[in-house]
């Protein structure tokens, strides 16, 4: 590789790792304010059904539309454990938890994506392994200290939900990362979020989310988040991260889980005015001194 296309492709790098870091480190506030005037499948629905349409228009304009038949496995695998999973449960947590607290959640991300590359055989050295140990101890201790005693059973229900959906995000990034590469990257993409959009509408189907609902009396600011969480974070963060999925290990492209919670607090402490004990805090820094031991030592 020459020296300009190392360069090329260093900066190609922190723009992407750029774009997720902070793409969807403000998806948890977007969501907050959404979820006043929306139920959660219905704006999942939404984003994910304009994103893709919106991808897809771009691929048959563009002349991309070309496909294999192993790319539809590949597009429903995504769709299912990346976007109907993995953003569903986001947003049905979100209702009930705060949200630092659940971006702190999503940092169990990058330890099941260390897990998992470890029960295929690339045994982590000892300290990724106290990582491990740490990060775990600091989100039992958040989720003790962010839901407390008085926590309700729907709370503890949707904190182990994220955990549980963080562990499938793993299981499907690496997945995708290991079957053949798409045809089409915007098209494998589009019909990722279009299948998504297809499952969180049933999802809202059945749990009555639709009957009711008044788009007409949304407010500008309602649809000005819903563009804000279609154009720049779905369409901008998501080719990013697939990309990344093809160029660096999952455990490295994990790592937005544990700078994602730092944006989120940052947003939640000055706009939401929500609060961030001592206890709380030192969890934080478990968790992510942790989730670093492990990533710097898988790289």
């Amino acid at each position: 590789m020459s020296a300009t296309a190392s360069r090329t492709r260093s900066l190609l790098l922190i723009g992407a790792f750029a774009a997720i870091y902070i793409g969807w480190g403000t998806t948890y506030l977007a969501n907050h304010f959404l979820l006043r005037e929306l139920p959660p499948f219905v704006i999942a629905t939404l984003r994910f059904f304009f994103a893709g349409s919106l991808a897809l228009a771009w691929v048959l304009l563009s002349g991309q539309a070309r496909m294999q038949r192993s790319d539809w496995g590949g597009a429903f695998i995504g769709g299912l454990l990346l976007i109907t999973v993995g953003q569903g449960a986001l947003l049905y947590a979100n209702q009930y938890l705060p949200t630092g607290l659940l971006a702190m959640l999503y940092t169990t991300l990058p330890l099941w994506s260390v897990a998992l590359e470890w029960l295929l055989g690339d045994r982590p050295p000892l300290w990724v392994l106290c990582g491990l140990a740490l990060a775990s101890g600091g989100i039992v201790l958040l989720m003790s200290n962010g839901l407390g005693s008085a926590a309700t059973a729907q709370q503890w229900f949707a904190g182990s939900l994220v955990v549980i959906a963080t562990l499938l995000w793993a299981v499907g990034a690496w997945w995708l990362r290991s079957r053949p590469s798409f045809r089409s990257n915007w098209l494998g993409m589009s019909l990722q979020m279009l299948i998504g959009a297809a499952l969180l509408a049933l999802f809202g189907l059945r749990r009555g989310e639709w009957q009711g609902v008044q788009f007409a009396e949304l407010s500008q600011q309602g649809w000005l988040w819903l563009a804000y969480l279609v154009i720049p974070v779905s369409l901008g963060v998501y080719p990013a991260y697939f990309w990344l999925l093809r160029e660096v290990r999952p455990s490295l492209v994990s790592t937005f889980a544990f700078v994602n919670p730092l944006i989120a607090l940052l947003l939640g402490y000055l706009l939401l005015d929500e609060s961030l004990s001592l206890t709380a805090l030192l969890a934080c820094l478990a968790t992510l001194g942790g989730v670093m031991l492990i990533i710097f030592g898988r790289r």
